[in-house]
């Protein structure tokens, strides 16, 4: 069982080394802000996390690290065929660009746009264009304003793989600059400096500090560095935000919705203060209440582990069975593995039914919490959590509106201190109108 001061001293390691890590690829000529081994994400399996393990065990190789790596270089034959859906841009003054995602659900049968993460609909102003990243690669027939990148197919071009490498086989910081993070950031900033060289614009984005985001950010000022950029940071605060360590300088302003996320952003992450602004939340007007629910993670990385813990909280805080949702994450709610690992914490809760049916129950969140620690809390007001891991436990000492209590070695109970220091809702839907410049 891991104590507070355990907790708290895993995590800021992590980050100084990191840091330390970052500074050293800088003085090399590393492009940190593509590279996959500078994005320290904790919340799913790929080559950044198992560097980060590397540097916090003070190891150079380890399997995962091999397999990861194996997987980005060839993962770059299938990037051979990348297409544009294409609008035309009617405006000769200053534009704004949103640059974001799609998928067939975003779009009306007369192919309108409406972006999930700034509440807009691709017709809400003429001057205004929309350069998307499709996820299922889904193209309107028709669209306005819009300009979408897609695969046909997803085939593996094995001539496209060695180009690509023998282009870059001499040049220094070979894997750094030979995987498929590296080669998609390349190919979306491309297309979109094809799309807007001839133009003035503002560049707005919900930013999550992706690679291909900051390749997108670099061209934009590329075009003019009279262009600005805006990010936005659209998720709820999550324990240990290690992919969002201070990199993209070119970054005008990023937004965030509390103050208990600026500090953090500012303390731990590296974030200068002139660089971070506060404003209430675009993306949710209003958080919803889930009271009796089980939250399944992103990746799902032991279900014994995930069951047994489970069944031990249930029987240990008297839980009714009842009325208990289990949830998957939105990106995974048609994958197998999510759908049966689903179906197996039903059949837990009916085997382990109890007799307070009438017991309200706080939420319980399984592996990485994402943000939905930070939306139960603060809707609900307290909420369990199992996980096996450091990097997914808040720490009182960095988010200090959260008491932490461990209610065995894997299970850990949050309570919020201080109500709507989370996020700022207005309940207004036209926020986003104030971030225009």
């Amino acid at each position: 069982m891991l104590t507070e001061k355990e907790i708290f001293k895993f995590q800021t390691s992590s980050l100084l080394s990191t840091n330390k890590y970052l500074k050293t690829c800088k003085n090399k000529g590393v492009n940190l802000n593509i590279s996959p081994l500078c994005d320290f994400v904790t919340w799913t399996n790929c080559l950044g996390l198992e560097k980060l393990l590397l540097l916090k065990n003070r190891k150079n190789i380890s399997i995962g690290f091999a397999v990861n790596l194996l997987k980005e270089i060839f993962t770059i034959g299938k990037n051979s065929e990348i297409f544009k859906f294409s609008s035309k841009i009617k405006s000769k003054s200053k534009i704004n660009v949103i640059y974001s995602y799609c998928s067939k659900e975003n779009f009306s049968k007369n192919g309108i746009f409406y972006d999930t993460y700034f509440k807009q609909s691709s017709l809400y102003k003429k001057n205004t264009y929309w350069f998307l990243i499709s996820l299922d690669n889904y193209i309107p027939k028709k669209a306005k304003n819009i300009f979408i990148l897609y695969k046909k197919k997803r085939f593996f071009n094995f001539f496209y793989l060695l180009k690509f490498i023998t282009k870059n086989i001499f040049k220094k910081n070979f894997i750094h600059n030979v995987n498929n993070t590296t080669n998609i950031s390349q190919l979306y900033s491309q297309n979109f400096y094809k799309t807007f060289n001839k133009f003035k614009f503002n560049l707005y984005l919900p930013y999550e500090n992706r690679p291909h985001q900051n390749a997108i950010i670099n061209v934009t000022k590329k075009i003019s560095r009279n262009n600005k950029v805006y990010g936005y940071y659209h998720r709820m605060p999550e324990p240990l935000q290690n992919e969002m360590v201070y990199k993209s300088k070119d970054l005008d302003k990023l937004f965030v919705c509390s103050k208990i996320q600026r500090d953090v952003f500012k303390k731990y992450f590296y974030w200068p203060k002139n660089k971070i602004k506060i404003i209430p939340s675009i993306r949710y007007n209003k958080l919803k209440t889930r009271m009796d629910h089980i939250f399944i993670p992103y990746e799902i990385k032991d279900i014994d582990f995930y069951l047994s813990n489970l069944k031990f909280l249930l029987i240990k805080e008297k839980m009714s069975t009842k009325n208990i949702s289990v949830s998957i994450h939105p990106l995974k709610k048609k994958h197998r593995d999510h759908i049966s690992f689903k179906k197996k914490i039903l059949e837990l809760l009916k085997k382990n039914k109890t007799l307070n049916n009438n017991k309200k129950n706080y939420p319980i969140i399984l592996g990485e919490p994402g943000g939905v620690a930070a939306e139960c809390l603060e809707t609900v007001g307290q909420a369990f959590h199992i996980t096996n891991s450091a990097f997914d436990i808040f720490s009182k000492k960095i988010w200090k509106n959260v008491k932490v209590l461990k209610q065995s070695d894997y299970i850990y109970k949050y309570t919020n201190l201080k109500k709507n220091s989370f996020i700022i809702t207005t309940a207004k839907k036209n926020n986003f109108e104030k971030l225009l410049r």
